[in-house]
């Protein structure tokens, strides 16, 4: 069943590429990379969308993003299989500190509040459905509580 699954992301994604491939949707960065997105943008969190899906009604996604480079995604096909594909992985940014790829094949642009999901050629999707490929930040991730100066390890409490 995940292998169907993981097959029907691959193609849509694969229809994409082929959709946009006649757009001028080419991304350019300052090449700077400590102006990327990596430096400038609160990016980890959770972020969701639904996208297009040509065998049922819609891939609802929600994808966290955690330092250093790890995600967890999950992905539920609307208006059939109940039961979300779950997977977790590692991800890299590019050499401009703006895309992201996460192991399992997926590329997305990083701005402020949301990512554009981007086809395989590293592009952004155009045309009249393009708002519908993007992931919405939705939450932040819990901070971490910072270790106090005055911190007393439990082993040396321990007397003899």
């Amino acid at each position: 069943m995940n292998a169907i699954r993981i097959i029907a992301v691959i193609a849509m994604l694969m229809a994409i590429s082929i959709l946009t491939a006649c757009s001028d949707s080419q991304l350019s960065f300052d090449p700077d990379p400590t102006k990327g997105s990596l430096h400038t943008v609160n990016w980890p969190g959770v972020y969701q969308g639904t996208f297009p899906c040509p065998s049922c009604d819609g891939m609802k996604t929600t994808l966290t993003l955690t330092p250093p480079n790890q995600y967890t995604i999950s992905t539920e096909h609307l208006g059939q299989d109940p039961l979300p594909f779950n997977n977790s992985g590692l991800f890299h940014w590019d050499k401009t500190g703006n895309v992201i790829y996460l192991d399992r094949g997926q590329i997305y642009h990083v701005v402020e509040e949301k990512m554009f999901l981007l086809n395989v050629e590293s592009e952004r999707i155009r045309g009249e459905n393009e708002e519908k490929y993007i992931v919405n930040k939705i939450a932040e991730l819990p901070s971490r509580p910072a270790i106090s100066s005055d911190f007393i390890p439990a082993s040396s409490l321990v007397r003899d």
